[in-house]
């Protein structure tokens, strides 16, 4: 017989063992192929949805900036377009809030996206052939369809921001007018299977909220529609849109890093297909003055537009004149002795802050009487005749200037600033009477009367003179008094601009059309269209890179399947081992008639090896089902960990090959491990059926007899010091105090003390005789012999103690918010409601003001003003970005950005992690040495979202792109804050200036009045798309997926766990195999079967319940801080059936080695060597 048929016959004579073991590899295959499966199916998942959400679309621009949609065919024509890109689809994308009215209820959706759309966009999604939205239908996606409860032929409601060009929080700004109402009938609803029923702009994996309508009923309802000339009105207006969508030709390209080169040619073509308009600019002539006016619609020039046209000013090499014109409400002259009767004022009068020239077009200035010494001080201040009529005043007279200033949270209060008087200046014919020094306004400066105004404020029209209403009739807007350009940018300081406009002459030798001309196309040259928030973003290669995900789901199923691949590599050693005791008299035998010891080994492994690989290539397809389980799990069970049910299995060789080698690698080597213990047993020993012997010297007994007595007194020490307040409560580290830390040790040391005070039991002397009679007396005879193989029964126990210590503390980690009463120091911060707005709020909530707004809408009664009056609101400014908490589990680079308010960093409050300071909020207002501004975030969002620490920077538009620096200075704790970074509202201000007003609240008011609260603010704020909710709801949104990760790990946890009990199982009757005589000859004596098998069993129990109760209790003392917290929420119920299984599994398999024990033959057992 040769080797390879000995092995074969080896195989099959064995077959029960080499099953056994044939089974444990495929276990450890199936789970560790498997979690690979898991990650490579999630990442694959991920990328679909972004093929599905996307569509044809490659490319976008998008952002706040309205421009023509004439734009996108003027880009299609362009020879600089690159050749890849096909198709160019205008549109409108923007946030409302929808609402449809029952009988009995509203129904209210906020966060809207809405998307304006006509044939262009609707062809580059799939939708199954449905045609586009027309006229004032509505097609909405399930999502939003389920929370209105809305039916197809439904009339509902949408609120969406009215646009302004003028900042709605500077003085000018349209505070009133904030939303537009538009009323839809719904058409179409895409189901969730539809995949332009998933658009969005952002990776999420879930479903996001969206309406389509017709790009023509948008822009017609948010006054962005084309205007024609006229007889009657010759001024036109363009059709704006605010976003571009491209496809490409060819589909691969959008999925590689050429994307990004394709991104660049094409902010190259839109840079040179731009216009003036599109930027909201406008070159103003003045033929009497000879020179041009450059203006922005927004009444004043962003920093980059003015330096942009510095520079090409500078170019052409033409003299500039800067100007920053403001509403002054009252002029005062206060003269002496006039206490009795009021001194001459005038009302509402245009101040310029200029640089008085001295050459033409800009000056000179005609001076009546002394001319002042230029240029002006800050005090003073130039008046023209008319107005130094009016009050009466000569040089070196005070008077007093009244007007507005804009606060934070949108109030206007009225300061005074004395002046004195330089000098007056002449008004016809000269600089002071060009009326042009003014940007034209709408509703002002073509008004007829003051009291035709369009009022950007409260006006007091009745202080208006007849000298007021004269001089406004026949100059309109012309300044009547003048400053120092320094003074005027100094007093109207404003985060959007310091000038309304640049005058700059016209080119030598050229008219003023020609240098407009000229001076346009060198402005446009200049300008960064970054920088002006017409990026192009290569959308498509963007969401595939963020499908990697902020989780390693392979990682994060192998971690949760420790236990199980665990059980099965030591199942795999017992179950190896139980064979080779079995058979090892044969393997004496063949080495007695010659074989030599590395023969001997080279036959049982090559027989293990067909044993492994079969196991392998069996494992890896339960990897497949396995991993199919999984993500099932994660589609059903599990789904508050993914929150989408679009997941699918998705097999790539190198997972399944990697599975198959590390499985086949471990079990290898616990084999050889095996193995190699038969080198130091004579062939004697072997002939005989003697085993190794379980010995150990008389140190390590005594060594093993310290270790638990040394680690009882320092867990009672432990105990003493935090029961005493000896320990602080102070963070020690990660947001974990001391106390929490120290009672975490102590359930450590008492796992320790357990399983130490276990092996010191079981090293009792064996000699002793054993007290007692009966069942008793047979339970100690079977603790007794699970002393004999002591390091077996003890691994085997502390693999249970061990994985029942993680179960139950994983298990008791659960939290549940909504039982938690706000608290300063805690996640919550002591606030009960949060609210986000569709659209921006420029009022406070906490004024009579704002509260009078709200009740417009909502009930004027004692009660509402009760709870209006009560609350605290505190407001943050919002940009917005990327999801990056943990319901999203894309990879995210850009989150949504806070701007704090300066009462909040004092305030202080929430529960921070590895953050110094008493109040770590004033670590906003740090300057930093590099220049970086200094941010906030929770520690889950830095730590797994977006993979930084303390000290790290994040760019921002992006780390690709950085315009700014935010440097991570803190850390929260579970908070509200997740998906969100958190800088100082001053900060906030200089990094995105266009952002106005509010968009995020955090309230404070008792608990019992939160609901009805929501309530009103709800109905109240309906056309801003006020959205309220609990904060505990909020953080038990967070908190889903971290209990939904708790609850697969303990899940799975418990599968190892069930697995390691079979491993008990396998060493019981491993043990009953080697004490078989034994166990015969105690039946020989008259011992009956159910006595042994009482023995057996009692040993078992033992080692089971010994090894449950060890983790138990020292788990429950290690989290005995967060049992005894408000928020614990254990899931008593699932874990106790989880370890309940494991004691009945444990028992059942025990009666394997019982029936081994009571059914062997007497006298053939105890004849067998």
């Amino acid at each position: 017989m040769n080797q390879a048929r000995f092995v074969i016959k080896s195989l099959t004579y064995h077959w029960r063992t080499n099953l056994a073991v044939l089974l444990g590899v495929i276990a450890a295959t199936a789970v560790i192929g498997g979690a690979l499966i898991v990650g490579d199916s999630v990442r694959a998942s991920l990328r679909q949805m972004t093929l599905d959400r996307l569509g044809k679309i490659d490319y976008v621009v998008s952002g706040h900036r309205f421009f023509r949609e004439q734009l996108a065919d003027d880009l299609q024509h362009s020879s600089a377009l690159p050749q890849d890109i096909k198709t160019i689809a205008p549109a409108l994308v923007l946030r409302g809030a929808l609402e449809k009215n029952r009988e009995d209820q509203h129904l209210r959706v906020g966060q809207v996206n809405i998307f304006g759309t006509d044939q262009r966009l609707w062809s580059l999604l799939e939708h199954s052939d449905l045609p586009p939205p027309k006229d004032d239908q509505a097609i909405l996606n399930s999502r939003v369809a389920e929370q209105l409860e809305a039916k197809v032929g439904d009339e509902i409601t949408l609120w969406i921001e009215l646009p302004s060009a003028i900042p709605r929080d500077s003085l000018l700004g349209e505070k009133e007018e904030q939303s537009v109402e538009i009323t839809l009938t719904v058409s179409q609803i895409l189901d969730e299977d539809s995949k332009a029923g998933r658009l969005a702009l952002l990776p999420n994996q879930q479903l996001p909220l969206d309406l389509f309508l017709s790009l023509d009923t948008l822009q017609s309802a948010l006054d962005l529609d084309e205007i024609k000339p006229s007889r009657r009105d010759p001024k036109e207006r363009p059709a704006r849109v605010n976003s571009l969508f491209f496809s490409s030709h060819d589909e691969t390209i959008p999925d590689s890093p050429q994307a990004r080169i394709i991104a660049n040619e094409l902010e190259a073509a839109l840079k040179q297909n731009l216009k003036l308009t599109d930027l909201n600019l406008k070159i103003v002539p003045n033929k009497d003055r000879n020179y041009l006016a450059l203006e922005s619609e927004q009444m004043i020039l962003d920093p980059q537009i003015e330096q942009a046209a510095r520079d090409a000013a500078k170019k052409l090499k033409v003299a500039t004149s800067p100007v920053m014109v403001y509403i002054a409400n009252e002029f005062i002259h206060p003269e002496p002795g006039q206490a009795k009767q009021s001194p001459p004022y005038s009302m509402y009068s245009i101040v310029a802050g200029l640089d008085f020239a001295e050459q033409p077009p800009f000056g000179p200035f005609k001076f009546i009487g002394d001319k002042p010494q230029l240029p002006l001080k800050e005090n003073e201040i130039v008046l023209n005749e008319w107005l130094a009529k009016d009050l009466k005043v000569k040089i070196g007279d005070p008077i007093q200037m009244k007007y507005h200033v804009v606060g934070s949270r949108g109030e206007l209060p009225e300061v005074e600033q004395t002046f004195t008087v330089a000098g007056i200046v002449a008004l016809d014919g000269t600089p002071a009477a060009d009326r042009k020094l003014t940007p034209e306004m709408e509703g002002i400066t073509d008004a007829d009367t003051f009291g035709d105004w369009k009022q950007p404020f409260p006006m007091k029209l009745d202080k208006v003179t007849d000298r007021d209403e004269e001089y406004w009739d026949k100059y309109r807007a012309t300044p009547k008094a003048f400053l120092a350009l320094e003074t005027a940018q100094k007093l109207w300081n404003s985060r959007y601009g310091t000038l309304t406009s640049l005058r700059f002459a016209s080119l030598p030798g050229k008219t003023l059309e020609k240098s407009s001309t000229a001076f346009g196309s060198e402005l446009l040259k200049n300008i960064d269209v970054l920088k002006m928030g017409l990026t192009v973003q290569p959308i498509k290669f963007l969401g595939l890179a963020a499908a990697s995900g902020t989780t390693d789901f392979s990682g994060l199923f192998i971690g949760f399947s420790f236990f199980i691949i665990l059980s099965a590599i030591i199942l795999i050693r017992l179950l190896f081992k139980l064979g080779i005791d079995r058979r090892v008299s044969s393997i004496g035998l063949l080495s007695a008639i010659g074989f030599t010891p590395a023969q001997v080994r080279q036959i049982i492994f090559k027989e293990s090896l067909i044993v492994i690989l079969s196991g392998g290539v069996l494992g890896i397809l339960a990897a497949i089902g396995y991993a199919s389980l999984m993500l099932y799990g994660l589609k059903t069970w599990w789904i508050g960990a993914i929150g989408t049910r679009f997941l699918f299995v998705d097999l790539t060789p190198q997972s399944l090959l990697i599975g198959f080698l590390i499985a086949v690698l471990f079990s290898g080597f616990v084999i050889w491990k095996s193995m190699s213990e038969l080198k130091q047993i004579s062939i004697r020993d072997l002939l005989a059926g003697v085993n190794t012997p379980d010995t150990e010297p008389v140190r390590a007994r005594k060594r093993v007899g310290l270790t638990w007595k040394i680690s009882t007194i320092l867990a009672l020490i432990l105990v003493l010091a935090t029961v005493t307040g000896i320990i602080p409560k102070q963070e020690a580290f990660s947001g974990f105090s001391w106390q929490t830390v120290c009672f975490f040790l102590v359930g450590t040391l008492s796992l320790v003390a357990s399983l130490s005070f276990l092996s010191s039991f079981l090293r009792t002397d064996s000699t002793t005789p054993i007290q007692g009679k009966g069942a008793l007396a047979l339970m100690k005879l079977g603790f007794r012999n699970a002393g004999r193989f002591r390091q077996r029964s003890v691994l085997t126990t502390a693999l249970i103690a061990s994985a029942t210590f993680v179960l139950v503390s994983v298990a008791a980690g659960h939290r549940n918010p909504a039982v938690e009463e706000p608290d300063i120091e805690s996640g919550n911060g002591g606030f009960t409601l949060v609210a986000e707005t569709s659209s921006p709020l420029i009022f406070d909530l906490d004024t009579p003001e704002g509260r009078n707004k709200m009740l417009v809408n909502a009930p004027n009664d004692p009660e509402t003003q009760r709870l209006l009056t009560e609350m605290k609101a505190i407001p943050f400014r919002v940009k917005p970005g990327e999801n990056a908490s943990c319901l999203n589990i894309y990879q995210t680079t850009v989150p949504t950005i806070l701007g704090v308010p300066q009462e909040l960093i004092e305030r202080g409050g929430f529960k921070f992690a590895d953050t110094p300071g008493d109040n770590p909020w004033e670590l906003l207002n740090q300057p930093q040495e590099d220049g970086s501004i200094p941010a906030l975030g929770d520690m889950n969002t830095l730590m797994y979202s977006l993979h930084k620490g303390i000290g790290a920077s994040v760019g921002i538009p992006s780390d690709e792109r950085p315009e700014h620096e935010l440097k991570i200075k803190g850390m929260f704790d579970g908070s509200i804050f997740q998906g969100v970074l958190l800088i100082s509202e001053q900060h906030f201000q200089q990094l995105f200036p266009e952002q106005a007003g509010f968009q995020y609240f955090l309230i404070e008011v008792p608990t019992k009045d939160a609901t009805q609260l929501s309530g009103i603010l709800e109905t109240g704020l309906t056309e801003y798309g006020f959205d309220s909710d609990l904060v505990s709801n909020r953080l038990a949104d967070f908190l889903a997926v971290q209990n939904t990760y708790l609850s697969t790990f303990q899940t799975l946890g418990g599968l190892g766990l069930l697995l390691g009990t079979l491993g008990l199982a396998t060493v019981m009757l491993r043990n009953v195999v080697e004490r078989r005589s034994e166990l015969a000859l105690l039946r020989a004596v008259g011992m009956t079967g159910s006595n042994v098998a009482l023995i057996v069993l009692a040993e078992n129990a033992f080692l089971l319940v010994w090894g449950l109760a060890s983790g138990i209790v020292s788990a429950l003392l290690a989290m005995l801080p967060h049992l005894l917290s408000t928020g614990a929420d254990i899931p008593w119920l699932s874990g106790i059936l989880i370890l309940l299984a494991v004691l009945i599994t444990g028992m059942l398999s025990a009666f394997l080695a019982v029936l081994s024990a009571v059914r062997a033959p007497i006298l053939a057992t105890l004849r067998a060597p």
